[in-house]
Parts: structure tokens; C-alpha cells; sequence
């Protein structure tokens, strides 16, 4: 039993220092493609797990290949470490794809933290294919000896050698290229502190730079989430990135005013929406056509305005959960004021005044006032719904009017 107990502890105690370890490790491919996103340029996309760990494409600029690793405790690009050989061995396979373009194409390895290898370092300043055939020479004889005896390979560790078997035997062309392009980026030690040093570089409150970090990077896990969970390749353009970036700008960094995109419906189109529950709901408390008519006005520019402003990226999408939430709170206050202040009055007249008092009611949209049409075209919007209502008893009265 104490032989168990000890062997249970050993393996409680592995799993604690390495799943960390591997956790962090694929968590930071999310964090190493918002920072890609951050600093791409317009007209690239960036992806995961896709062509690489994390990649950006782009059409002139080329495409780069990034192989990121975390670094807890081991260094990945020691000389005879297994994440180096690796990375470079699946890229001599790609290389090996006579349509590949190795000109146009940057091969990167990311560490999260300042680390190095004399090899890695040679692979990083060759510059030229002749510098590249230098450093090639320089790692084969460190860790295979001089040719043609190659002295030292039987010394390698098996966990490397087929990686090197590979990575040496490949086309020389091809390796020098793969080489003459490589590139080794090195973090700070802290992958969420290093996408805060890239917002600060933008015009952003310091106070906020925190806040918007976090709130990138729960956006890009989520969109990669949902690309992968339908079964689609995790791509991202950098420019719709910067559209949700610049509406989360805006929502906590900005004071403005939120221009209308929405056209203004002619009355046919308004006429149109005269069967739905919103106007129903003003049928209930006896408003007269022409303020239907606004209402549906209203509604139907409130409803593309929402879509514009999403599109354009002018509005962060939970910024409309906000207002719906905000609204719905002061219509429940309104009501029951009004219920005090007019509680001995018909339904109808009780649901004049509400409707009247709400009407009236502004509120900013991620601190911007909204044109004059939104608000109570999003009091219609939850009309509709039913999430509120004018009359008293509208639920009801709504109920009895459609079983009739």
C-alpha cells in the first residue's frame, strides 16, 4: 500500500509541473494570434492552426509561418532541443512541395520569453543563402561532427535524431531558403503584457489599456472557438480584427456623437409593419395611425441602424445588450410611477402616459448620443417581444385580442 501510495504521489506530482506547461502552451496561441492581429498589416489574415500554430497571410507581403512556444521551465530552441529539430523538420517537409513558395514565405518561431541557443541564433542572423549555408554547416557539425565521418552522430539523443536526419538530408536549396528566412521572436516573459505594450503604442487611455487587452483577446478565442466548432479554418481578417477593436475603442475610450446610417422608410414600408405586436400594443392603448406610422418609422431605422453600426464596427455588439437592459430597467420604474401617479385611470390612459414618458427618454449608446429615432425605436423593438408593454395589463389584453 505505501508503494501504491508513493506511486500515486509521483504521478500526482508530474501531472502538476507539465499540464500547466501544456496548457499554457496551446492558450498562448490565442494570445500570440491577437498580438499577430494587432500588428498585421491591412489586407493580411492570421489564423490558427491552420497552415501553422498561428500564421499570417498576405497578398503581397507573402505569408508567415509561426511556431510559438511557451517556455515555462525548458528552453524550445536550445541546441538539442525537440521543439527546434521538429519545427524545422516539418518545414523542410513543406519546403518539399515543389509548389510551395519559400521566397515569399518567413519561417518564425515565438518564445514567450527571452531565451536562446548558439544555433538558433546562427539560424536567425543569416541573412543571405550563403549565410544560411554557414550556420547549416556550423549546427551539422556541432551535433553530427565533421563530414564525412560525422563522429559525434551516434551520440544524439533519440528523441531528436530522426528530426536531424531529416532536417540535414533535405534539399540544401531548400533548407538554405528556409533558413535564410527564419526568424526567432522573443517575449517578454508575460504574452498578456507584451499585447498591452502594442495597445499603448495606439492613441488609448492607460486606464484602459488592461480592459482592452482582455476584451481582445476573449474576442479572438471566441471567433477561433466558433470557427473550429463548426468546422471551419480559424481565419481571421486583421480588418474586420480592427473593426470589433475600434468599436471596443469607442464603447470605453471615446465620447461622440453616433450618427444615423439608417434610411428613412417611405410610408408603404411603414405600413407594412402594422400587423406586428409593437402596434398591436399601441392599438391596446388607442394611439392614432399617424403615430403608428412613427413608431413603425422609428422601428425599422432603430433595426438598421443596430446593423450598421455592428458592421461598421461604429458600436460593439454588447454595447445593444447594454441599452436593451437599460431600457427595459427604466421602463419598469416609469411603469410604476405611472401605476402611482395615474393607478385610478382607465388602462388606456394609464397607457398613454408610460408610453409618452418612455418616448421622451435618452440615454447614451457606448457614451455617444444616439439620433432622435433609436431610442424609442428600440422601445418598439422590445415591444414587439414583449419584453415590455403600454398597457396595463397588455400580456393579457394581447392574449384575449389574438384568440379572438
Amino acid at each position: 500500500m505505501a508503494t501504491s501510495k508513493r506511486g500515486g504521489s509521483s504521478r500526482s506530482k508530474n501531472r502538476r509541473t507539465e499540464v500547466p506547461g501544456q496548457a499554457l502552451g496551446y492558450g498562448l496561441q490565442y494570445t500570440r494570434m491577437t498580438q499577430l492581429l494587432l500588428e498585421a498589416p491591412a489586407g493580411s489574415f492570421c489564423s490558427m492552426e491552420f497552415l501553422d500554430d498561428v500564421a499570417q497571410q498576405h497578398a503581397d507581403k507573402g505569408t508567415r509561418l509561426i511556431q510559438s512556444k511557451s517556455a515555462l521551465t525548458a528552453n524550445p530552441v536550445a541546441d538539442r532541443a525537440k521543439p527546434l529539430w521538429k519545427t524545422l523538420s516539418n518545414w523542410t517537409t513543406l519546403g518539399a512541395d515543389s509548389d510551395y513558395d519559400l521566397e515569399k514565405t518567413v519561417f518564425e518561431i515565438y518564445v514567450s520569453r527571452p531565451v536562446g541557443g548558439q544555433l538558433v541564433e546562427a539560424f536567425a542572423n543569416a541573412h543571405t543563402l550563403e549565410e544560411a549555408r554557414a550556420a547549416i554547416a556550423q549546427a551539422r557539425d556541432a551535433l553530427w561532427g565533421k563530414s564525412p565521418d560525422f563522429a559525434l552522430k551516434s551520440t544524439v539523443a533519440d528523441e531528436i535524431a530522426p528530426y536531424l536526419e531529416r532536417v540535414f538530408n533535405a534539399d540544401q536549396t531548400c533548407l538554405e531558403r528556409i533558413i535564410c528566412n527564419f526568424q526567432l521572436t522573443l517575449g517578454s516573459g508575460s504574452p498578456q503584457a507584451d499585447i498591452e505594450a502594442v495597445i499603448r503604442t495606439h492613441p488609448v487611455s492607460a486606464t484602459k489599456v488592461a480592459d482592452i487587452a482582455d476584451h481582445m483577446c476573449g474576442v479572438v478565442k471566441r471567433r477561433v472557438d466558433e470557427l473550429l466548432e463548426a468546422g471551419r479554418p480559424a481565419v481571421i481578417a486583421r480588418d474586420t480584427f480592427y473593426g470589433w477593436y475600434a468599436a471596443y475603442l469607442r464603447k470605453v475610450d471615446r465620447d461622440t456623437v453616433l450618427p444615423s446610417r439608417a434610411k428613412a422608410p417611405s410610408e408603404e414600408e411603414s405600413r407594412g409593419q402594422l400587423p406586428k405586436i409593437f402596434v398591436q400594443q399601441l392599438d391596446l392603448i388607442g394611439m392614432p395611425f399617424e403615430d403608428k406610422l412613427e413608431a413603425a418609422s422609428d422601428y425599422l431605422m432603430a433595426a438598421a441602424d443596430r446593423t450598421a453600426w455592428a458592421v461598421s464596427g461604429e458600436v460593439d455588439e454588447s454595447s445593444f445588450d447594454d441599452l436593451d437592459a437599460a431600457l427595459k430597467r427604466s421602463w419598469k420604474n416609469k411603469r410604476r410611477t405611472c401605476g402611482i401617479e395615474h393607478g385610478s385611470k382607465p388602462g388606456e390612459i394609464q397607457g398613454q402616459a408610460l408610453y409618452s414618458d418612455c418616448m421622451d427618454f435618452t440615454t447614451p449608446l457606448q457614451a455617444m448620443q444616439p439620433p432622435d429615432h433609436f431610442i424609442p425605436g428600440c422601445f418598439h423593438r422590445l415591444a414587439d417581444d414583449l419584453s415590455i408593454g403600454w398597457h396595463p395589463d397588455y400580456e393579457q389584453q394581447l392574449k384575449v385580442k389574438k384568440a379572438a
